[in-house]
């Protein structure tokens, strides 16, 4: 069985918080952006890098709150 780094998301109307888990569940990254901020670009440097240091894509799970995670759906998708 193969097992992926994951990336959770969890969407709130004021910010997101992520955390990235390597594929032994260990914590890679944990941070937290409020949407005031750049929101994609945070994102996309955060998840890139990540994707080099485990040299494979990651899965993503994010939470879906109201209208909030509609952002991240249409970057990530």
């Amino acid at each position: 069985m193969s097992f992926y780094p994951v990336a959770g998301i969890d969407v709130s109307k004021r910010f997101c918080e992520i955390c990235i888990l390597s594929q032994h569940n260990k914590i890679v990254a944990q941070e937290k952006i409020y949407h005031d901020k750049i929101l994609i670009n945070w994102a996309n440097a955060l998840l890139q890098k990540a994707e080099l240091i485990f040299s494979s894509n990651l899965v993503i799970v994010a939470a879906s709150t109201s209208h909030y995670h509609l952002l991240l759906f249409k970057l990530f998708s």
